[in-house]
């Protein structure tokens, strides 16, 4: 049964791993991924198999990416924007990963070193984040709290959710190359965008009811990216 409640996720992400996570920004030159600074990023494509669930362009949606706060003035971010098919189906494959049925974060680090070197600067691409923002600057793969809630946003939403259609999601389809992705001036507001935005299109892999308790729990945890942090 699908719930409604003050909101439903994502505003941190990807840092991923207990040994490596984002590296690099958004725009720009391509990230600095630890061991291989000439690394780029190669352009992405929209895969062939996003089903019925379109990428936006930015004219047809730049009216809704640009909400009113509390005072009625416009954000100046692009923010709330709705999810969309991710466009790096191709790219995640050319290093060997399936987006449809990606690892788990522990599987990744454990025994998949090339491919989780790999996929950072996708995760830099997608979420807008270098990688100093996740990772211990002295030791990358130190345990840090960004890279904890990170490994948590890669299993339960990259790997556990679809759109309704089955159509894949990945971090860009969230994030869309911001870190920020959320205007929480109006919380009343932003529970309704949420619910029509992040619950009423998605669907759990696992076939479980998919519903805010996705991600708050049962107990309707409404700081659950803190309580990720210190797992």
């Amino acid at each position: 049964m699908r719930q409604t409640s003050l909101s439903l996720f994502l505003v941190l992400s990807v840092g991923f791993g207990a040994t490596a996570a984002a590296c690099g920004g958004g725009a720009g030159p391509g990230p600095d991924v630890p061991g291989n600074p000439s690394a780029s990023v190669a352009p992405t494509t929209v895969p062939t198999d996003t089903g019925a669930v379109p990428v936006p362009s930015a004219s047809a949606s730049a009216s809704a990416m640009v909400p009113p706060t509390a005072s009625g003035v416009a954000s100046a971010a692009p923010l709330m924007k709705p999810p969309m098919a991710t466009a790096m189906g191709d790219d995640l494959k050319a290093i060997g990963l399936d987006v449809k049925n990606l690892p788990s974060m522990d599987t990744m680090v454990k025994s998949k070193k090339k491919e989780l070197r790999a996929v950072m600067p996708l995760l830099a691409k997608a979420t807008g984040y270098k990688c100093k923002e996740c990772h211990d600057a002295d030791d990358f793969a130190k345990p840090t709290a960004k890279k904890s809630a990170a490994t948590h946003m890669w299993d339960a939403w990259s790997r556990g959710l679809t759109f309704s259609g089955g159509t894949p999601l990945f971090c860009d389809s969230c994030h869309q190359g911001q870190s920020v992705i959320l205007d929480r001036s109006d919380k009343k507001s932003l529970a309704k965008w949420m619910q029509s935005a992040y619950v009423d299109p998605l669907a759990r892999k696992d076939k479980k009811d998919h519903g805010c308790a996705t991600c708050h729990g049962d107990d309707m945890d409404m700081h659950f990216l803190s309580t990720w942090e210190k797992k």
